[in-house]
C-alpha cells in the first residue's frame, strides 16, 4: 500500500491499532514485571518466595510486552511515506 492510496480515515485507523497494541504491551509489562518487583521490595512476607517462580513469569510478560510493541510498529509500516 502506498501513502497516496490511503484516506485520512484509514491512516487514523492504522495509528489507533498501533497505539492500542503498544498500550496493551505497556500494561502487560507493568502488571507482569513491575508489580512483582514492587511486591518483593515492599512486602516483607514475599522474601520467602522462590525467585525462579517470580522471574519466569516476569520474563514471559516482558517479552510479550516487547512483542506487542513491535507488532504496533509493524502495523505502522502501513503508513509508508
Amino acid at each position: 500500500m502506498t501513502d497516496q492510496g490511503l484516506s485520512e480515515t484509514k491512516k487514523e485507523q492504522i495509528k489507533l491499532r498501533a497505539t492500542f497494541l503498544n498500550n496493551i504491551g505497556i500494561g502487560v509489562i507493568l502488571v507482569g514485571v513491575f508489580t512483582p518487583v514492587t511486591r518483593l521490595v515492599y512486602d516483607g512476607t514475599a522474601v520467602d518466595i522462590d525467585l525462579s517462580q517470580v522471574v519466569s513469569p516476569m520474563l514471559v510478560c516482558f517479552f510479550l510486552g516487547i512483542t506487542l510493541h513491535l507488532g504496533g510498529g509493524w502495523i505502522l509500516k502501513g503508513l509508508k511515506q
